[in-house]
């Protein structure tokens, strides 16, 4: 059997050459740029980082475009040129996905960007369906007053819009963080702190960095073929998956934008971090993590084996960085566009929507939240029992805590933004990857250490946003 794994044996990973080191410091200190430091002075005297002025300048540009004013749409809303494209890619999504499960044309089932962007999962087809019909009703001005009124349809036709301007600034700066070899030279150098402070073996730094550069349905997928693989137990596999999993940097900057923190974003960043690496020491120390087989799949076996040592890690960066050019990251562009467009931005629709419908039809959320909302009041959350249902939310999808935290104080959403990132089981994305393994967990388990993750979370968050904000 062979046991070698490209990338984890000293003997795979060649000299660094000056070319591949030069793009790699060159593309990853321009992608650090734009996502962390803030640069561009504003009109309240704070500073932006870059990416956050570009957004806020193709936002305004786009806005000062209505289609309403042509007689396009029924709706009283604005209809700027970001709607228009959410409505265009919605209803693209939706007819790619009917014909390629009804018709599986070959273009669709050959290619993997295409099979991946209209093959979904009956969770996304229904999703997509969903996102679809609303977006045509709010459109065209029929349908339940629910569903098409103010505080729902002009709402989503608000928070679709913005996502959209924001991913078209964003995706093409994601591949500078995560294809140059900086996922590759931090996965390295933290190896070590990952076995000791997270009992996991060194090559999960690898999944972290996918994720934290990356998406956190990659991380799943990695964990999931490394478990399958013999390269992690079903423990190891759990834990990484529950515990490091994170919203990627750009996603994580997306949620605070969206709550108007793009200003203090790598504030909102670092106690993210923080939060997320006491949770990762705490969780697998105790049940149900720490009760789950530590045993490779029968048939499998353990295959693990040595690692690269943290002096070669410049040398991986720069073997990542020299096989990547900018093709390379307009290809990685145009999938990732794909993606979102075709599967992210229907989803969000549709579960937003019908999470707005059912807290203003029914006091669900609120009897449900109590609980939550008392201890939101115990940590002296301000609004604590009007943001108690958005700590209960996140577990359908990442995204819904900062569509519906309304007007509440910026203290709050900071809390309520960083909580939405820190829980990591989002249902809609990760949760339904996580059952389909064969990872020792299900939905019950699922639940469970989703809300320790809350329970445990907020204290910290709390503290810190306290100490620090």
């Amino acid at each position: 059997m062979n046991h070698s794994d490209p990338g984890n044996n000293v003997q795979d990973v060649p000299k660094r050459s000056a070319v591949g080191t030069a793009k790699f410091l060159i593309f990853s200190l321009i992608g650090i740029g734009a996502f962390m430091l803030p640069v561009i002075p504003t009109e309240d005297g704070s500073r932006n980082i870059v990416l956050g002025w570009v957004i806020d300048l193709l936002g305004d540009l786009f806005a000062t475009v209505s289609f309403a004013d042509y007689g396009i749409g029924a709706n009283e809303g604005v209809f700027s040129i970001a709607y228009m494209l959410a409505l265009i890619f919605i209803t693209i999504s939706f007819l790619g996905t009917v014909l390629a499960w009804i018709f599986k044309p070959k273009f669709i089932t050959e290619n993997e960007t295409l099979r991946n962007a209209f093959l979904s999962s009956p969770v996304y087809f229904i999703s997509k369906a969903i996102g679809f019909v609303f977006i045509w009703m709010i459109f065209l001005g029929i349908g339940p007053d629910i569903v098409i009124a103010s505080f729902t349809g002009d709402v989503m036709i608000g928070l679709t819009a913005g996502l959209v301007v924001i991913f078209l600034v964003l995706v093409p700066f994601m591949p500078l963080v995560t294809d140059f070899g900086l996922m590759e030279f931090i996965g390295v150098l933290i190896r070590r702190v990952v076995r000791v402070l997270f009992t996991l073996p060194g090559r999960a730094s690898v999944d972290l960095m996918a994720s934290w550069f990356g998406s956190s349905a990659v991380s799943i997928i990695i964990t999931r073929t490394q478990h399958e693989k013999g390269f992690y137990t079903g423990r190891e596999a759990a834990v990484i998956a529950v515990n490091f999993s994170f919203v990627s940097l750009p996603f994580t900057f997306v949620i605070a934008h969206r709550l108007g923190l793009g200003t203090r974003f790598l504030l909102f960043y670092l106690i993210m971090c923080i939060t997320c690496i006491i949770l990762g020491f705490i969780l697998p120390r105790i049940w149900p993590l720490r009760s789950l087989p530590d045993t490779y799949l029968e048939g499998v076996g353990k295959q693990i084996h040595e690692e690269v040592p943290a002096s070669k890690a410049l040398a991986l960066a720069s073997q990542r960085a020299e096989k990547s050019g900018l093709g390379d990251v307009a290809r990685a562009a145009g999938k990732t566009y794909l993606n979102i467009f075709m599967d992210l931005i229907p989803v969000i629709l549709a579960w937003g929507t019908l999470a707005i419908m059912v807290a203003e039809l029914t006091p669900i959320f609120d009897w449900i939240s109590w609980p939550m909302g008392q201890y939101l009041r115990l940590l002296q959350v301000p609004e604590a029992m009007a943001v108690a249902p958005l700590t209960l939310l996140g577990f359908i999808d990442m995204f819904l805590p900062a569509l519906m935290i309304g007007d509440v104080p910026e203290i709050t959403k900071f809390i309520i933004g960083i909580l939405s990132i820190v829980q990591i089981i989002y249902l809609v994305e990760t949760g339904v990857l996580i059952i389909k393994s064969k990872m020792p967990l299900n939905i019950g388990k699922l639940f469970i250490l989703f809300m320790m993750r809350t329970i445990l979370a907020l204290p910290i968050i709390v503290l810190l946003a306290n100490l620090l904000f």
